[in-house]
């Protein structure tokens, strides 16, 4: 389904076959549920090679980056590790400049930095080698009718009733919270939480993260 009619779909879900009630939030309300079953499924998932140089510490991320679920450097499985971690177990020592085959990865989590730094860092004059990282990105927005979600993942169409679910929940919450609304906003949660279970079930062995249900934003 494409953006068009993902719509139509919504609006039938939350009782608003017009598009009238809801007017101006379909899209961005669609845009939503793509983001949040990229999170909650992470069925949706791409592949970011990087040349490590000799010398050079830190790698620009994708733009469309989230979080990582994997990297590997010439093959082998690097493990995370935060910079308070090195802090702690440097203390006097100045961990930024330490050099060698890497064995960890560092992320920095500011958005302007957006960076991956190999753990130690090859030193200048070394070969270096690929390092290779398996992260879950964030959708690409949708505008025109013609757009599809999850990045066009044709993979990922049979899910596609789950976002129209998660938007038309997410357009219930304008509703005073009757109890007729909350128990269709429950309705509609478990036919998103069912398409999530599904997406990963079917993909579950193509990522290395535990899969974690957080059903709303």
């Amino acid at each position: 389904m494409n953006s068009g009619t993902l719509t139509t779909l919504t609006s039938a879900l939350a009782g608003d076959a017009d598009q009238s009630r809801y007017s101006g939030k379909y899209t961005q309300a669609l845009n939503l549920a793509q983001q949040q079953f990229a999170l909650d499924s992470q069925a949706l998932f791409k592949d970011q090679s990087i040349t490590v140089v000799g010398g050079t510490a830190t790698y620009s991320l994708n733009t469309d980056f989230m979080f990582e679920t994997k990297v590997t450097y010439k093959g082998e499985r690097l493990d995370p590790i935060s910079r308070m971690e090195l802090e702690k177990e440097k203390v006097g020592d100045d961990w930024t400049d330490d050099t060698g085959e890497p064995r960890y990865y560092i992320v920095d989590p500011e958005e302007a930095s957006k960076t991956i730094r190999p753990y130690p860092y090859p030193a200048s004059g070394d070969a270096g080698g690929t390092m290779v990282l398996r992260y879950i990105p964030l959708p690409t927005d949708m505008s025109a009718s013609t757009d599809t979600p999850l990045n066009s993942s044709a993979l990922l169409a049979q899910f596609h009733i789950g976002l129209a679910a998660w938007a038309a929940w997410l357009l219930l919450s304008y509703e005073s919270a009757t109890d007729a609304i909350l128990a269709k906003r429950q309705g509609l949660l478990d036919m998103y939480n069912d398409s999530v279970s599904r997406a990963s079930e079917t993909f579950k062995n193509t990522y290395s993260e535990p899969f974690r249900m957080r059903g709303s934003r």
